[in-house]
């Protein structure tokens, strides 16, 4: 029979075309909402994690500059070296984490990719790698697609607002635990780690050799005294961690797709080996901008951090007015995780009535992991004009139920 009749008898095809590490990952609850709400009018908007402000002008006046000067070409792997010694500058005067910029830092395309290309070359499969629930959603994920088996630590709203204790990731921890995640402070529950609790889990992850990986994205969003540490700047730890840190939220800078991680040399090198095969570099103008936003003038950041702080203090205690409605007052981050456990609904159809008769998008705490049902996530990166509409109408319409 010539080829082409036995093609044709097997033009169907049978096979599955997508392999199973794909299937197995669930979509983003996230963008579950964002779609749904994606092209209605007349929506207030309280489901993304992204600042509403613009990005600093002379942070885009630099990107401007390159573009005018023609640096559009490719950079290293690794970043333009000027980025990474501004970032190894920034490292020890505000993380006290000293890293040789030649060896020890790579700049990737946003945060998610460095804390996705940190778990694909230290995670095999089998691998355990303890991780917070309720948590940012792409850790496990991350974890799945790469072979490991994520193992959660329950945070609890009644344990200090959602604090990861030491004991409870000792708890956790077995003869396959390769690595912890945390995330301070924290998406989506605003918790910020203490310096005691930080250097336990260092304790622990030294004695039962792990390694750590960190995401500090939200480093420089804290209130009321709270204060950001970095856990590889305690002794003997920097080679043990993964640390991750980004511009797009301190910095505005979400479209510019930059951030950046350090770690030992060996694990820097072999990021930046598989960076080539998945994006060769990031973008060399927004490497450009980021050099400004880190060598510039820092106003604008405190200016949104006391934005912010201004927007939770109005929002927290409207959500509190709310009948059999609680919620803890975030330390960090952008986000309110309210307890609607007593409405007696699931998370999810909470959102979708918030969205249907409500107008106003939200985010179903199962988006964070099993331990997030009987919560919302509600973004304060939206004016207060915004604010003011959504708080009302989730009254209105929560009250109801």
């Amino acid at each position: 029979m010539p080829i082409s009749a036995r093609a044709g008898a097997n033009a169907k095809l049978t096979r599955e075309l997508i392999a199973s590490r794909s299937l197995n990952i669930p979509r983003s609850g996230i963008r579950v909402m964002f779609d749904r709400a994606l092209g209605v009018e007349g929506l207030i908007h309280l489901e993304a994690g992204e600042p509403d402000f613009r990005t600093p002008d002379h942070i885009i006046d630099a990107a401007k500059k390159a573009m005018d000067e023609g640096y559009t070409k490719y950079t290293a792997n690794k970043g333009c070296i000027e980025l990474r010694r501004s970032i190894a500058r920034k490292l020890i005067e505000e993380n006290g984490i000293e890293a040789d910029p030649e060896t020890e830092i790579i700049v990737t395309v946003g945060a998610m990719q460095a804390v996705s290309l940190g778990i694909l070359v230290t995670i095999d499969p089998g691998d355990e790698v303890i991780v917070p629930n309720p948590g940012y959603e792409s850790f496990d994920r991350q974890v799945k697609f790469a072979g490991g088996i994520p193992v959660y630590v329950r945070l609890r709203e009644e344990k200090d607002g959602f604090r990861m204790g030491p004991e409870d990731v000792e708890k956790a921890i077995s003869p396959k635990t390769k690595m912890i995640v945390l995330n301070t402070p924290a998406n989506p529950t605003g918790n910020v780690m203490s310096r005691s609790d930080i250097k336990a889990i260092a304790e622990l992850a030294k004695l039962n050799d792990l390694l750590i990986l960190t995401d500090e994205i939200y480093e420089k969003i804290v209130y009321d005294g709270a204060k950001h540490y970095s856990i590889a700047s305690f002794p003997d730890m920097k080679d043990r961690c993964i640390s991750v840190f980004g511009f797009s939220k301190t910095y505005a800078m979400t479209g510019w797709r930059i951030g950046y991680a350090v770690s030992s040399e060996r694990i820097v090198d072999e990021m930046s080996k598989n960076q080539e095969f998945y994006v060769t570099s990031t973008s060399s103008i927004s490497q450009k901008a980021a050099i400004a936003a880190l060598d510039g003038p820092q106003d604008a950041v405190k200016e949104m951090v006391d934005e912010y702080k201004k927007r939770r203090d109005f929002i927290h205690p409207e959500i509190g007015k709310i009948n059999r409605v609680g919620c803890v007052k975030p330390k960090g981050a952008f986000y309110l995780f309210p307890n609607i456990s007593k409405l007696g609904l699931e998370s999810r159809e909470v959102a979708n009535v918030l969205l249907d008769k409500g107008r106003v998008v939200t985010v179903p705490g199962t988006a964070f992991g099993t331990y997030g049902e009987g919560y919302l996530r509600l973004s304060i990166a939206s004016s207060l004009e915004n604010l003011r509409k959504g708080a009302e109408s989730i009254k209105t319409v929560l009250n109801e139920l």
